[in-house]
């Protein structure tokens, strides 16, 4: 009760609470100016920013990518409305050939016939010739040329095994939206012409002119000319010569022969990544 009633007597000026009342008022005002110049610097225009930000070399390269983007999508929108575009065949080859060339640059599978459709790398193509793995099997060279004549290109890859060149042959063919591979020995499909015709043999005296034709499960030959030989019943050895599935002599034979001969052949080219990018653009 001392204490209380010295300190009420007492005439002593008591601490109050100003310095702090001036010292929230100070940071009150700092905070309001921070908060106003980044306002100011939020509303500046945009096009402002992006000259401080972006470098001139940058700004023309995005500039000329969106200008061909541009005029690429008003040239396919004009062609289609005004009906302008007249062959869907040639869009649907240039489909096929970029398959084509993903295939031939590894970057996606084709569907091997010889192993039920199993869908194989170019990489991997020596599983389409043999299953023995101490057997090394390239594609070496490729050309692109219509072999069954309807009007769309085959791939053809000329096969290399344990360094012999002519082993064999893959034909990449283009189906219902699928690249089926076809793997055919070199006596089966030899001597190919700019016209998809080629030389074909199981024989010495068996052998002919064919085209080929695919499934999605296998390919066939169609013979135009060729050779058949067997034994008669006195075990004598005759060979007979058709062209056309028709008898002929085999003057005539020989005859359609040399014309094939004749016959300008394909262009094979090394299996690299730039011929591969130049043959198929």
């Amino acid at each position: 009760m001392k204490k209380r009633f010295k300190n009420i007597l007492t005439k002593s000026p008591k601490k109050n609470g100003l310095p702090l009342c001036i010292c929230a008022i100070c940071i009150t005002l700092i905070s309001e100016m921070l908060i106003g110049c980044s306002a100011i610097k939020n509303d500046l225009p945009e096009e402002t920013v992006q000259i401080e930000t972006i470098s001139p070399s940058l700004e023309d390269n995005t500039n000329t990518q969106t200008d061909s983007a541009d005029n690429g999508s008003t040239d396919i929108s004009s062609d289609t409305q005004n009906g302008n575009i007249e062959n869907p065949p040639e869009q649907s080859l240039e489909l096929e050939e970029n398959n084509y060339k993903s295939i031939l640059l590894g970057r996606s599978n084709f569907l091997c016939t010889n192993l039920a459709n199993k869908s194989l790398n170019i990489i991997e193509i020596g599983q389409a010739v043999t299953d023995d793995d101490s057997i090394t099997v390239n594609a070496t060279k490729f050309t692109i040329i219509d072999i069954d004549g309807d009007g769309e290109d085959e791939a053809v890859l000329w096969l290399q095994i344990n360094n012999i060149s002519d082993y064999g042959f893959e034909i990449l063919h283009y189906q219902n939206g699928e690249i089926y591979g076809y793997t055919l020995q070199y006596r089966a499909f030899m001597n190919l012409k700019t016209d998809g015709t080629f030389l074909f043999s199981s024989g010495a005296a068996d052998s002919g002119i064919g085209k080929m034709a695919f499934s999605e499960t296998g390919h066939s030959v169609n013979a135009q000319a060729y050779s058949q030989s067997e034994y008669d019943s006195n075990n004598e050895f005759n060979v007979q010569y058709f062209i056309n599935d028709e008898s002929c002599s085999e003057d005539e034979f020989n005859d359609v022969l040399n014309r094939q001969e004749q016959k300008a052949d394909v262009k094979w080219y090394d299996l690299s990544e730039n011929n591969i990018n130049t043959i198929l653009q």
